[in-house]
């Protein structure tokens, strides 16, 4: 399928964050389609958002109402009761107006603040999320192990559950958290479960590589999928799908198939 099509399939969809099946496997290999998928889903929910031009128009037709002589009623006297509902009215008008004007200060607030937290993620990791320490974390015999399989067997447990947390994570809009479990997701991937993979012996290589690449396979749909979802933890969620989608291409690689 052609990137042309797909584009133009996403913007006539009504529902571009959940194409059909037909283009999941293009989107999972298009860099530029899976961005511009997700530039498409952040525009449609931020339009809804977007800051209405001031405008004294609405100020004026109400001075224009209350306070002109063409729509003054004729001189008589009036009444008590109407003279208060009046000065009601006029209040309850103030308030909804100050109401509306601070919903949209409170919107602009969070949609500014999540863009700076955005841009804060591009901050190098500290240098403690190493493997060791990730490792241990999770399970601290597993670099202990003595037989290379058992030793890749435990890693690929740790990697299903970083993925695992990261969703937990992106459902609930942590991006700094998701962030930092991209970062020791690759760690782990590239320093560990790849390093350890050349000592597997070459009789095991082909069974237990393959499984593992099809692990992988299955996470970079999942995270891209999810990204897909959740524009705002697009970033790390994307990183991940990438990571896992080399592992496999190497570990495949590794296994001879």
């Amino acid at each position: 399928m052609k990137c042309k099509v797909v584009r133009t399939h996403l913007l006539a969809s009504a529902k571009p964050a959940r194409p059909p099946a037909v283009m999941a496997d293009h989107l999972a290999q298009c860099c530029g389609c899976r961005a511009f998928q997700r530039r498409l889903v952040q525009i449609e929910r931020l339009v809804p958002e977007l800051p209405v031009p001031p405008s004294s128009a609405k100020a004026e037709c109400l001075e224009a109402v209350l306070h002109s002589d063409t729509y003054a009623r004729p001189a008589t006297p009036e009444i008590p009761w109407r003279q208060r509902e009046r000065a009601l009215r006029k209040v309850a008008i103030t308030f909804a107006m100050a109401a509306g004007l601070l919903f949209f200060a409170l919107i602009w607030y969070t949609w500014q603040h999540q863009q700076n937290e955005i841009a804060n993620s591009s901050v190098p990791p500290a240098k403690e999320n190493r493997l060791e320490e990730i490792v241990n974390f999770y399970d601290s015999g597993a670099l202990l192990a003595v037989q290379p399989r058992e030793r890749f067997e435990r890693l690929t447990v740790i990697a299903q559950k970083l993925q695992e947390k990261a969703k937990e994570r992106a459902l609930d809009e942590n991006f700094s958290e998701v962030s930092n479990l991209s970062v020791q997701y690759k760690i782990l991937l590239e320093e560990g479960i790849l390093a350890y993979a050349a000592f597997v012996p070459e009789a095991e290589r082909k069974e237990l590589l393959g499984s593992v690449a099809e692990q992988f396979s299955r996470a970079s749909s999942d995270a891209h999928n999810l990204a897909t979802q959740h524009p705002m933890m697009a970033q790390p969620l994307d990183h991940m799908a990438i990571v896992a989608n080399n592992a496999r291409s190497k570990l495949r690689e590794l296994a001879g198939i």
